[in-house]
C-alpha cells in the first residue's frame, strides 16, 4: 500500500536538485554566517549569494529578502513589521489561522494596534456583519 503524504503545510519533500545544491553548505560551509571567523565568513558568502539569486528570481533588491527558519518566524516577522510600521493601525485575522498569527493580540495591542479575530461560522463562512473584511481575510488566507 502506498502512503500519500497530505501535511505539506508542515513540511514538504525536498527536490533532489535542491539537495544537490545544498550539499556544500551542509558539509563544507557549515559555519555560523553571523560569526567573524573564516567558516562563518564562508557561510555568509553563500547566504548572500542565495539572497542575490532569490532577488533576481523575483525581481527585487537583495536587501528585501529575509530568510527565516519557518512559518512561525515568518508570520511573526510580517505581523510585527506591520505593527511597528503603522502604529494606530488595525489588523484583522480569523480564528482558523495558524496560532502564530492568532496569538499576537497582546503584543500587538501594546503597540496601540487594533487586533480583531473574526469568528468562523459553522459552515466555514464569516458572519455577514464582517462583510468585505471577512471576504478579504478569507481571500488573503487562500494566498498562503
Amino acid at each position: 500500500m502506498q502512503t500519500i503524504y497530505l501535511d505539506h503545510n508542515a513540511t514538504t519533500p525536498v527536490d533532489p536538485s535542491v539537495i544537490e545544491s545544498m550539499k556544500p553548505a551542509l558539509s563544507q560551509f557549515f559555519g555560523n554566517p553571523s560569526s567573524a571567523h573564516l567558516p562563518g565568513l564562508e557561510a555568509r558568502k553563500l547566504v548572500e549569494e542565495a539572497r542575490n539569486q532569490v532577488a533576481r528570481l523575483i525581481n527585487c533588491r537583495p536587501e528585501e529578502i529575509v530568510f527565516t527558519s519557518g512559518g512561525t518566524e515568518s508570520n511573526n516577522h510580517a505581523i510585527k513589521g506591520i505593527a511597528y510600521g503603522r502604529p494606530g493601525g488595525h489588523i484583522i485575522t480569523s480564528n482558523i489561522e495558524h496560532p502564530a498569527r492568532v496569538k499576537q493580540p497582546g503584543y500587538i495591542t501594546a503597540l496601540t494596534i487594533e487586533f480583531n479575530i473574526l469568528p468562523k461560522g459553522w459552515i466555514g463562512n464569516y458572519p455577514s456583519e464582517f462583510g468585505f473584511w471577512g471576504m478579504c481575510s478569507l481571500w488573503l488566507s487562500s494566498l498562503k
